[in-house]
């Protein structure tokens, strides 16, 4: 049988089958032990904050505890020397397994990060709740059929995880939500499931009240993923552009977009792959006013043809959204608010009193070149400055 070797190389989990994940999941929950909450009132004067959607007169911002604070009394004021204050990075696709990765992230100014491929719940929990590193939002294992190219992967990691029959749709959800999951990653592929079993994922997990994500590398399995209604389609194809025709349905389903065009643009170059259709399929829906968000695939399993850096792939991700016809300010969005909006995060994504202290704080303004995102100067992540983890 032959495999799409664009969704044989998207997943990037694969090591996770080995005696190893124990040794990991000792290593990230010892890991978390050893850092502490120091939290530190701060008055962060003189700062432009980016409200989302244009930058603001100097002011100050006050980090109080894990939250942005009104009241500086009792501060320690630091001058932020005119830079420009942002909310924290939100990567809305990404594959860290350990306390490095989540380190990268942290400094590069990612302050969420949404795990994408749960096969070990213990694995992904362990890298919740460390303090001074991304808050950790966790798919399910990846729903796969037996026979496809995410079901060879989930075959080598755990075969109970196989989703063998539209029957079994029930009970393999009430495993999956049993670890309380953020959400469910479903996988559109060729070969996969059918039109009918993706269609029956999509409504199970709105059933269970989760939002459902669903894998699309191809132009086939983005059109299925669109029938299927789930709420977000992440990767973009990377064969042949998406149809027109597929963009009102999209709207009528109010389905969003993380395209990843960072890790298409590395799968394109080193499989050869059509990158000019993820790109171009992007900024159609982009144009028609389908919701993109920053996500980068980011992974460093040995062996996958695309391996994506942790932390720097974001200001990537957001270079290439601007490269697919968004504006500095709209990629930003992507990376923020709009990401926060996306998943139902009312905590985060805008820098206002009441919100999580996730925080950024860069030289220059990033509305006049996107790459100002990349002069970090500090970085806060529920309050803690990541400098001093």
């Amino acid at each position: 049988m032959r495999f799409n070797s664009i969704d044989l190389v998207l997943l990037g989990i694969v090591s996770l089958a080995t005696p190893i994940v124990g040794c990991v999941i000792a290593a990230n929950n010892r890991a978390r032990t050893k850092r502490t909450t120091n939290y530190e009132k701060i008055a962060l004067d003189n700062v432009r904050v980016f409200d989302g959607s244009c930058i603001q007169p100097p002011s100050t911002v006050i980090i109080d505890g894990p939250l942005i604070g009104s009241d500086p009394a009792g501060a320690i004021h630091i001058d932020g020397k005119g830079g420009i204050l942002l909310p924290g990075f939100i990567d809305a696709h990404c594959h860290p397994t350990n306390t490095t990765h989540m380190e990268d992230l942290a400094k590069w100014g990612v302050t969420s990060a949404f795990l994408m491929a749960c096969f070990s719940p213990e694995s992904c929990t362990s890298l919740q709740n460390h303090p001074g590193l991304p808050s950790v939002l966790r798919a399910s294992a990846p729903a796969s059929a037996p026979g496809s190219a995410h079901g060879m992967i989930t075959t080598i990691v755990d075969a109970s995880l196989l989703l063998n029959s539209t029957a079994e749709i029930p009970t393999w959800m009430d495993r999956q939500s049993s670890s309380d999951p953020n959400y469910f990653k479903l996988i559109a592929e060729t070969p996969g499931f059918d039109q009918a079993t993706l269609d029956a994922l999509v409504i199970q997990a709105q059933s269970r009240g989760k939002q459902s994500v669903m894998h699309a590398a191809t132009q086939e399995a983005f059109i299925q993923a669109i029938h299927s209604r789930a709420n977000h389609i992440h990767h973009a194809p990377l064969d042949s552009i998406l149809p027109t025709s597929m963009i009102e349905p999209m709207l009528q389903n109010a389905q969003v977009v993380t395209p990843t065009l960072t890790m298409m643009r590395a799968t394109s170059l080193n499989l050869n792959r059509n990158f000019s259709a993820a790109l171009l399929t992007t900024s159609l829906l982009h144009a028609a006013g389908v919701p993109i968000l920053a996500g980068t695939d980011g992974n460093m399993q040995p062996g996958v043809p695309a391996q994506v850096p942790f932390g720097t792939s974001m200001h990537d991700e957001l270079e290439n959204l601007v490269e697919a016809g968004m504006s500095n300010v709209e990629a930003l969005r992507a990376a923020t608010v709009n990401a926060a909006t996306a998943f139902g995060l009312r905590d985060r994504g805008v820098v206002k009193t009441g919100m999580r202290a996730d925080l950024v704080l860069v030289g220059g303004n990033p509305l006049e070149d996107l790459k100002h995102t990349r002069d970090i100067k500090a970085v806060w992540i529920g309050g803690v400055n990541v400098d001093t983890i």
